[in-house]
């Protein structure tokens, strides 16, 4: 595909360290030699996104002298870039000898990144930026902007200075030891800032007072937008963790202050400039624990109208490959390639509806980290960058997909993506995004958002946990073959089709919606409900599916479950899950698949099904150990955290098992050591079908082949290839047969 103009957003991510500032015009023409490509043909906003110092006090100590120095942590030090960059082959046995390896040769390690920077500097590299994009490359109207994190301290530095004056602005965060803390109100302080030439008075909220220092300093150095990056929106991050640990607390008035505050911040940040760009950044974890955990309403932010953007941390490589992180072999697979894909899909639907742009992060390596997922693995790399751009949110009115692509990081140390780099990202994203807008059909199955339940639990119960995490659970799903890649939302059910329904916990919905549901599993077509059984199914949606359960989740643990009326001579009579205790009942009119200690916990009828999931990632929070970010004690494969593959790959089979009997498009037994992830959907070209291998650790070597075979029942056709380790390949089917987009 030949793509000219697409209409989308571009933003580009690098260090202020990289550029030299006794020579600010010769960094700005290297920069935009390299990158111009990057930006050549998009048709959006595009912009710079240049971190200076990563901590918020270049915002929040802004003085207001353009020749101050920007305050700095004192202390940051980079991880030791490793010089080979092949991807590590072989057995379990010789990966980890080669990641040692890897590591033991010359690399950089703990520097200070920064000369002194002045602000005044800093607004004379963002004018030069912008410059020489229109007039040098005819890149007209490039924004220039940074981004704060909510911590007072990253990559073991002195904790900042601003929150030593103020610890009242931080408290004692799940997994860091101090975090934002949006609710604060400021202690008096007579030092005066840009804003506040009179000091703080008592009680000032931190979200006025952030704004307003935001607005001072942007309008003053020229800046063009700000990422409210990590614990800034959603102070947990990584992991389904928020303010109060792994759940919200029992009182709603406290997520509904911490919720307001969050607001507040997002709104005063905005109005402080208005021409400034406010743009939003995930937790990179579950999009339902935003609010169920996180306690930020994202979907109420997004339709106040002062949020501009909202970029999904899908840094999926970082997490799922191997032997990227000096003193880890596995990171934190469970937010790999397909778990990022869920989390996607279900920020789409809470975005519907809003003014907010979507956008995907396409990650490459790391200015101040070991990651090298461009050069260690492309080819998953490519599967993400199709993937996420076809992420698709079904609404009454039609598709859409992400609106952009935010590209983090441009460099490494000082070193810069190669030219081959650049073409490979600017191809992929560029026919991607073209490809997306071209789509008029999704296949596969479609998640369901009941955001009535939602907010039925935040308001009356928000600490109870009814398994509400549909994106962890099509996560998991779509490792194992499962084509889901859209979207929808409780209230489109009946204007909106799909081969296959996956409803969130349908408990507690206006009737209408509940109706609609007892309409699809009366009729028999195929839909599977998810959620504890005991607090997430309504009594009558329970009694039509044929499962019910009592009461809350109890005691996570290790156990065993029981296989049932499913075919598979690979699937054990018994195997090992995650799951907690809980008591469930079968109708007699349903057959169970699996059960967890007696318990059934998959029945279904006909082409209807209802799942209560095992939960892996509220194992590894609770229960796994101590947690110290950066050194935790979950070095292990996504198999070994999961119990095994079984409680994600009978369900994958029996929604696959449905679509082929309705004749949708469906995937072959996918086996539970050689799991795949598929895609597919409709263009001007013909049926795109996507697969790719991108998992680490349900193998114990990287030799032999990823076997798929999908069938599109529309163009009586099969695509069945073999995967490599690592490999993405991407087929058009048409009416005269199957072609290769890449090999």
């Amino acid at each position: 595909m030949t793509v000219t103009t697409i209409d989308a957003d571009r933003w580009l991510e690098i260090d202020l360290y990289w550029f030299d500032n006794a020579d600010l015009a010769g960094s700005a023409t290297t920069f935009w030699e390299r990158f111009a490509p990057l930006m050549h043909g998009v048709d959006g906003w595009r912009g710079v996104i240049v971190n200076s110092g990563w901590l918020a006090d270049q915002v929040l100590d802004w003085r207001g002298d353009l020749d101050e120095a920007i305050p700095f942590p004192s202390g940051l030090g980079k991880d030791k870039f490793f010089p080979d960059n092949s991807p590590l082959l072989g057995t379990e046995e010789q990966r980890r000898a080669g990641w040692h390896a890897r590591f033991d040769e010359r690399g950089e390690r703990n520097t200070d990144g920064y000369q002194r920077w002045t602000y005044r500097q800093l607004g004379e590299l963002a004018e030069l930026l912008r410059r020489v994009a229109a007039d040098a490359f005819g890149i007209e109207g490039v924004r220039i902007g940074t981004f704060v994190i909510g911590w007072d301290s990253i990559y073991a530095c002195e904790p900042s200075a601003w929150s030593k004056r103020h610890p009242e602005a931080f408290f004692k965060g799940p997994w860091v030891d101090r975090l934002f803390n949006v609710v604060a109100r400021l202690d008096a302080d007579p030092i005066a800032t840009a804003a506040f030439p009179d000091g703080i008075e008592q009680g000032l909220p931190i979200s006025r007072f952030f704004g307003q220092q935001w607005g001072h300093l942007s309008k003053a150095v020229g800046l063009d937008a700000i990422v409210l990056r990590d614990s800034m929106i959603g102070q947990g991050i990584y992991e389904r963790l928020g303010p109060w640990g792994a759940t919200a607390p029992a009182d709603p008035a406290l997520v509904a202050e911490w919720g307001d505050a969050t607001a507040a911040l997002v709104r005063e940040t905005k109005q402080a400039a208005p021409e400034a760009l406010v743009i939003g950044y995930s937790n990179a974890a579950s999009a339902v624990a935003d609010w169920r955990v996180n306690c930020v309403d994202l979907e109420s932010i997004a339709h106040e109208g002062y949020l501009d953007a909202w970029i999904d941390q899908t840094w999926a490589g970082a997490w799922n490959e191997v032997g990227q992180r000096e003193d880890l072999f596995w990171n934190l697979p469970l937010q790999g390639w397909t778990n990022q894909l869920g989390f996607v899909l279900l920020r789409a639907a809470a975005l519907a509806g809003s003014p907010v742009r979507h956008y995907v992060l396409t990650e490459t390596f790391d200015a101040w980290e070991s990651w090298d997922i461009i050069h260690t693995a492309p080819e998953r790399l490519r599967w993400g960058i199709w993937a996420y751009l076809h992420a698709f949110l079904k609404t009454p009115d039609g598709l859409t997909a992400p609106r952009g692509t935010y590209i983090s990081w441009l460099n490494q140390g000082n070193r810069l993506l190669t030219e081959d780099d650049v073409a490979f990202l600017a191809g992929n994203i560029n026919e991607a995004t073209a490809d997306a807008r071209d789509t008029t059909e999704v296949f596969g199955p479609t998640a369901v958002y009941s955001r009535a339940a939602m907010e039925w639990q935040t308001a009356n119960a928000p600490e109870a946990d009814i398994k509400e995490w549909i994106d962890e659970q099509i996560g998991f799903l779509a490792k194992f073959g499962v084509p889901v890649s859209s979207v929808t939302r409780a209230e489109y059910l009946g204007s909106v089709d799909s081969d296959y329904f996956i409803v969130q916990t349908p408990n507690h919905l206006p009737e209408a919606q509940t109706a609609r549901i007892l309409e699809r599993i009366d009729a028999g077509l195929p839909t599977m409900v998810t959620g504890n059984p005991g607090g997430g199914f309504d009594p009558r949606i329970a009694e039509a599916v044929g499962l019910s359960g009592e009461g809350d989740r109890a005691g996570e643990r290790t156990t065993t479950a029981t296989r049932g009326a499913i075919g598979g001579n690979d699937i054990p009579a018994e195997f090992a899950t995650v799951h907690p205790s809980s008591t469930n009942h079968a109708a007699d009119h349903v057959d169970v698949l699996y059960s967890v200690d007696g318990s059934p916990a998959l029945v279904r009828s006909g082409s209807v099904a209802a799942w209560d999931p095992a939960d892996v990632q509220h194992r590894v929070i609770i229960y796994s150990g101590q947690w110290d970010f950066g050194r935790h004690n979950l070095d292990q494969s996504v198999r070994d955290l999961m119990g095994s593959a079984y409680p994600f790959l009978i369900p994958a089979r029996e929604i696959n098992r449905v679509l082929a009997e309705h004749a949708a498009v469906s995937v072959a037994d996918v086996a539970a050591d050689s799991p795949v992830a598929v895609a597919a959907w409709r263009t001007s070209a013909g049926v795109r079908v996507l697969v790719g291998e991108v998992e680490e650790g349900f193998r114990p070597t990287t030799d032999g082949t990823w076997p798929v075979t999908v069938r599109v029942p529309h163009l009586s056709a099969t695509v069945q290839t073999d995967l490599t380790y690592g490999q993405s390949r991407l087929f058009t089917v048409t009416a005269e047969g199957v072609a290769a987009s890449w090999d």
